[in-house]
């Protein structure tokens, strides 16, 4: 299985609508992508603490309302053919999925730990009220405290962990969180890790690996889902 990495991001602005329906278009049933909260508390969709790196303005994400976000352009800095491409909400988000049926990997952006709760409560807040369907959902983080937050707030919800440094006893963390998935940087991965945790009941899911040559041998180690930039060229990799 192939996820689309922020959409398409090797092809069209990470995290736009455009970048979604790209991945759709390359044949992606899954994409994995961020939210955060604005200043008016709603979950919108980008990766970074600031908005600099990919749009036209400057500042945090946190402290700009909506209406400012969406005054931005989140696309010319990717080319001039995206031009107009505006930072996405969670719920444009959500309707973008069904119209180009793809199922979601969202992972809960945390870039201030002390807003963890509200964050998620938010989050969830805007799925249920939208009545995104919870099988075609994973929600995912970095933060040990968002993943418990989602447990105790939606208990039914599966949840991933996003694992970047040092892998954690996944026996003694899945006491805790009570895992569906690991989503571990690919570098870490080695044959008797994926077997380790595969063994331990979980799904492995590997990102960011955007090269085609290894696809096969990640596959036979049986990872679920590879994360990747460009969904196209890693799909056609699985077909060949």
């Amino acid at each position: 299985m192939i996820a689309g990495h922020r959409g398409a991001r090797a092809v069209a602005p990470e995290n736009t609508l455009i970048s979604m329906k790209a991945a759709a278009d390359a044949g992606a049933k899954w994409i994995e992508t961020d939210t955060q909260l604005c200043e008016d508390l709603v979950p919108v969709i980008i990766h970074d603490k600031s908005v600099r790196r990919c749009t036209n303005g400057s500042g945090s994400v946190r402290h700009k309302t909506l209406q400012e976000l969406k005054q931005l352009d989140a696309g010319s800095w990717f080319s001039p053919e995206f031009a107009g491409e505006t930072i996405p909400t969670l719920h444009e988000l959500l309707a973008a999925c069904d119209e180009y049926g793809l199922n979601l990997n969202l992972e809960i952006k945390v870039h201030y730990e002390e807003e963890v709760t509200l964050q998620v409560t938010k989050t969830i807040e805007v799925i249920k009220n939208y009545g995104f369907d919870p099988e075609r959902l994973i929600l995912s983080s970095f933060s040990y405290n968002a993943v418990n937050q989602c447990l105790e707030q939606w208990p039914e919800v599966r949840r991933g962990l996003i694992i970047e440094d040092w892998v954690p006893d996944i026996d003694r963390l899945d006491e805790k969180l009570k895992l569906y998935s690991i989503h571990l940087d690919h570098h870490l991965l080695n044959e008797k890790l994926a077997k380790e945790i595969i063994h331990a009941g979980k799904v492995l899911q590997i990102w960011t690996m955007n090269d085609p040559k290894k696809v096969a041998k990640f596959t036979r180690w049986g990872v679920s889902t590879i994360i990747t930039d460009d969904p196209a060229l890693l799909i056609s990799a699985l077909n060949d």
